[in-house]
């Protein structure tokens, strides 16, 4: 990540949504300075960029979710730093202190995630940074026109280690969208060289069962770079369909061309 940042040709390049490349670069910097904190319970780091953020969430950043992107595009405002080089530096410096506090403790451990009153284990923080890094870097990559390979058993890692989880330390129906009112369906999603989720949508609301309570109504076998790039919006399920990289089968598949709609990003 931070080698493509130093060979950067073009900052102000339109990546996602409304932000430059750089800017891009610029927030994933700063995720690399709140999941550390809400590691170490020391958000003093991004209060210092976003000083009326201090105090307002206890030990998270956000009091719900749907803050998230006012929130995140507050602290690139916030921040006029556009270098890619100096914001490389600062992530390989950010990186280098989380592993090394990581190798004092347990995995297992609970930590406040972002929304407050939510907790996750350290392991998925871990997590959280990898799926910004590599979504992210797909997102630089592409803007500027240079190859960016996500490695299938990263973005499996994801999915098990920080989607998942995030979905079971929030409220279920948090992440769902208004389609899924009045759906009941138990998706059986298996991730190619990875794990395997009961995912239960029970009229707007969506919990992860294990063991499952219930016979699966639609099976879903997904290659794990693709699930993670249609999960983020950033590839069509069409051309994952088309290229066999998501299939569904079971009692009723056509709830599998369904899944993403009945999902919302914040």
């Amino acid at each position: 990540m931070t080698t493509l940042l130093r060979s950067v040709r073009d900052p102000a390049a339109p990546t996602v949504g409304n932000w430059t490349l750089a800017e891009t670069a610029m927030h994933l910097s700063q995720v690399w300075l709140v999941a550390p904190g809400l590691a170490r319970r020391d958000l003093s780091g991004i209060y210092g960029v976003m000083p009326s953020l201090a105090g307002t969430a206890g030990d998270s950043l956000i009091r719900d979710i749907w803050e998230l992107a006012e929130v995140t595009d507050l602290g690139v405002r916030s921040d006029p730093e556009r270098d890619p080089g100096v914001l490389a530096d600062r992530i390989e410096a950010r990186a280098e202190a989380y592993f090394e506090y990581c190798e004092e403790g347990s995995a297992d451990e609970r930590r406040p995630w972002l929304v407050e009153g939510s907790s996750v284990r350290l392991s998925t923080l871990t997590g959280h940074l990898l799926n910004e890094t590599i979504v992210h870097g797909h997102d630089i990559a592409r803007a500027d026109n240079r190859a960016w390979r996500i490695e299938p058993s990263h973005a499996a890692m994801v999915l098990a280690e920080f989607i998942v989880p995030v979905i079971q330390a929030l409220d279920p129906r948090a992440l769902t969208s208004a389609d899924a009112a009045g759906i009941r369906a138990a998706y059986d999603l298996r991730i190619r060289g990875g794990s395997r989720f009961r995912l239960v949508f029970d009229n707007g609301a969506l919990r992860v069962e294990d063991p499952p309570s219930r016979r699966a109504d639609c099976h879903i076998s997904a290659d794990p770079v693709a699930f993670l790039l249609v999960t983020w919006g950033r590839r069509s399920q069409w051309r994952a369909i088309a290229n066999g990289q998501l299939m569904a089968w079971g009692r009723k598949p056509w709830l599998g061309t369904r899944f993403r709609s009945l999902l919302r990003n914040p």
